[in-house]
């Protein structure tokens, strides 16, 4: 069975294309859902969606007729994308993915069969009050991450309860509980803080352009405890002062700012409202690589934490979307097998 995958992001778009299961090509567009905003329209996207299917298909010498389903998730689902799909309220499970997925034959994809992944969004806590600041701060969403996090927990063999550390310009913190459903996240701008004040502050003169070559934990740790001690402004500032009045290098400073930054993530994480985490939890970090070992460190570091800690390889974050999102897609099929055909409209793709 021939089965693709989309993961729309915000400025770039992953297409991956499986063969009886694995992996047999894959492209990368450097065009999202941003891009459709600052135009006004979804044309361009559209265009480059279809030509690198197109591509691919070419590539690998499939026909059009051959693809047995196109799973789209990400913000490719979102109001800015090429379909939107309403978030469906936590807890989830990969049976309620699939459930509220959008199922539609694409006439604007060489009339492919698409499957468009809903969003996930906290629940209300219904013990705070609509106006209390314990109801802003448990309310939170995803697109895109609760395929990542199946894909995870496929990968893993993993069931629940576990706290999944999402690392990127955005750090998604996901909680699953025992029975292995989605329960609830938080997001913080984390990875973005981090570049923006790397390279438009006046720290842009002590850290080096290429950021963290290397892991440093003393200089993560020192980073995280001062942040913690006398707030995120001044421990930022800090960098500068080691800069100027201390001897370190620049790889050292680049260190110290970073676990400032994610050393606020990590108390997020043990005092939001909407994660709960348990401290016997099960923590898998995935991102790149920097982002992936600084976590790793902090967090084993911490005396909070007393579960397992994993840090996935390269290839486990590379492809926990697409597998994710392959698993959806092949429970979607059994479903319509069981049901005993196919629920499809021939739509056209809206301005």
């Amino acid at each position: 069975m021939n089965l693709m995958t989309i993961d729309g992001g915000t400025t770039n778009t992953r297409i991956y294309l499986f063969r009886e299961g694995e992996i047999v090509a894959s492209s990368r567009l450097p065009i999202g859902v941003r891009d459709a905003a600052m135009a006004g329209k979804k044309d361009g996207l559209i265009n480059e969606v279809r030509k690198a299917i197109e591509n691919l298909l070419k590539e690998s010498k499939i026909e059009y007729r051959d693809i047995r389903l196109v799973v789209a998730s990400g913000m490719i689902t979102s109001n800015l994308g090429i379909l939107e799909v309403p978030h469906i309220t936590a807890p989830v499970a990969i049976d309620d993915l699939i459930k509220f997925s959008r199922y539609l034959v694409l006439p604007e994809f060489f009339d492919l069969p698409f499957l468009f992944v809903p969003g996930v969004k906290n629940r209300k806590p219904s013990w705070a009050d609509s106006k209390s600041d314990d109801l802003i701060e448990a309310m939170d969403m995803m697109r895109g991450e609760e395929t990542e996090t199946f894909g995870i927990m496929e990968l893993r063999g993993l069931k629940g309860p576990a706290v999944l550390i999402l690392a990127g310009s955005h750090i998604k913190i996901v909680k699953v509980d025992e029975w292995g459903r989605i329960d609830s996240s938080v997001t913080t701008m984390g990875g973005e803080l981090f570049s923006t004040i790397s390279r438009n502050t006046i720290l842009a003169n002590s850290i080096p352009p290429e950021l963290v070559t290397k892991a440093e934990r003393e200089q993560l740790l020192r980073g995280a405890r001062i942040s913690e001690r006398v707030g995120f402004g001044r421990g930022c500032f800090v960098t500068r002062v080691m800069d100027l009045l201390g001897d370190t290098e620049g790889n050292d400073r680049a260190n110290f700012l970073l676990g400032a930054v994610i050393g606020q993530d990590i108390y997020a994480m043990k005092n939001s409202q909407a994660l709960k985490v348990n401290p016997t939890d099960t923590i898998v970090i995935s991102g790149p690589g920097p982002l992936r070992e600084a976590f790793y460190i902090l967090l084993t570091a911490d005396p909070y934490f007393a579960g397992r800690i994993i840090m996935l390889e390269d290839e486990e974050v590379r492809y926990s979307v697409p597998v994710g999102a392959r698993k959806i897609g092949m429970g979607f099929l059994e479903m319509q097998k069981r049901r005993g055909g196919d629920r499809e409209q021939n739509l056209s793709v809206p301005d």
